[in-house]
């Protein structure tokens, strides 16, 4: 490695707030070059690892660039083949989600607040091996601490292991929001040039909130007339046949 690579991976985790198993995951997907190795048990790492984890965390802890689009980013590569001044806003947008971690309160340590919440550790640690918790011990960022608790919600309102339920479904949820996201950034990258410098904090204040709440509305709609399309051929049919619904209690 061109950059003096100082610390170890203990040193690494204490200094950015990551787990082991995280800085594992980001390298295994690209996000993070490898660490420089003098022995096969012995790994080494740079102020550049230490400074894209915590990059990579406040992009993701303000629930605003999945994965995929911070490895385009941090890749420079030409995925999503962004202009000069759509970077100049993700930096200024990137100034702001600092300073509002920054202003964030004290978080509880992951485990403890999911065995408050009634989850058990084989939940917690199938969550961290998604990549969905990032914080093994740590105190959790405000979207880690959210959706801990849906998460306990479901588990609570009958999604249970015992019927099969287990944070491995949520990956549906995580592919679909990988997916809108997608289409989101390619329908936006015409309309950030065209951005003043005063509209820039709306991103993060008004935009991105709305268009989470548009989702959620859509999603609600789409759900409320497949159960209304199939509550009503439960009628039809049991009027179509009434031996049928005589039999029932």
């Amino acid at each position: 490695m061109a950059e003096k690579a100082t610390y170890r991976m203990a040193e690494l985790v204490k200094r950015s707030g990551a787990s082991r198993e995280t800085v594992r995951y980001y390298i295994r997907e690209g996000l993070l070059p490898p660490p420089h190795r003098t022995a096969r048990n012995m790994a080494w790492y740079s102020d550049r690892h230490l400074e894209l984890i915590k990059l990579i965390r406040v992009l993701q802890d303000e629930q605003f660039l999945p994965l995929k689009a911070i490895k385009s980013l941090l890749n420079n590569d030409q995925e999503y083949e962004f202009t000069s001044r759509q970077r100049e806003i993700f930096a200024s947008v990137l100034a702001e989600m600092d300073t509002q971690s920054r202003r964030s309160l004290p978080r509880p340590p992951g485990r403890r607040l999911a065995g408050a919440l009634g989850l058990s550790d084989d939940d917690y640690d199938q969550l961290l091996d998604m990549g969905l918790i990032r914080s093994e011990d740590e105190p959790l960022t405000r979207d880690e601490e959210d959706l801990l608790r849906q998460f306990a919600i479901l588990r609570q309102s009958g999604m249970s292991a015992e019927r099969g339920f287990s944070p491995q479904h949520i990956e549906i949820v995580q592919a679909s929001a990988d997916v809108l996201f997608d289409q989101e950034l390619r329908m936006f990258q015409t309309l950030l040039d065209n951005l003043r410098d005063d509209e820039i904090p709306g991103i993060m204040e008004r935009v991105v909130p709305a268009i989470n709440r548009i989702f959620g509305l859509l999603h609600a709609r789409k759900l409320r007339a497949f159960v209304a399309r199939y509550a009503a051929q439960g009628g039809s049919d049991t009027a179509a046949n009434p031996a049928t619904a005589a039999e029932e209690p």
